[in-house]
């Protein structure tokens, strides 16, 4: 996860039949201007509940290193979950990117990849695709 820029990863991603995932979030090769967090352990993390409102954004995953695609996810979640000292954790995730990286690790966990919450696959395309069309993402 640290050496390819990654934000977040799942027991299962790495074949391990757990409930469990850890996000990170610090600047990543395609979105330079996040706000570092430090690193979040999520046991048994469940989706409590969740905003009426969603916001379509560009994702990418390790599962699938090359390829991004834009999918819809809640503005707003409220999330349940140990942390590493089993100590029992409840948060209301309410910066967008974050409550996005807590959704997506959770899918991991369900079965899911960000291609199956996508809603038009015209909207997916490899990396270098995406750095080359989508605007404040060419290397400079």
């Amino acid at each position: 996860m640290r050496e390819v820029g990654g934000v977040g990863l799942a027991a299962p991603q790495i074949g391990l039949p757990l409930q469990l995932a850890v996000i990170k979030i610090g600047k990543t090769p395609t979105r330079k201007n996040l706000t570092a967090l430090p690193p979040i352990v999520l046991i048994n993390p469940k989706i409590e509940s969740h905003s009426k409102a969603e916001l379509q954004d560009w994702e990418g995953c390790l599962s699938l290193p090359a390829v991004r695609g834009i999918v819809p996810r809640y503005k707003q979640i409220v999330v349940s979950y140990y942390d590493e000292t089993w100590k029992k954790q409840r948060k209301t995730i309410d910066k967008f990117f974050v409550a996005r990286v807590f959704q997506h690790e959770i899918d991991h966990l369900n079965g899911l990849l960000y291609v199956d919450r996508m809603r038009d696959m015209q909207n997916l395309m490899t990396l270098g695709e995406y750095m080359k069309r989508i605007p404040g993402k060419a290397k400079k």
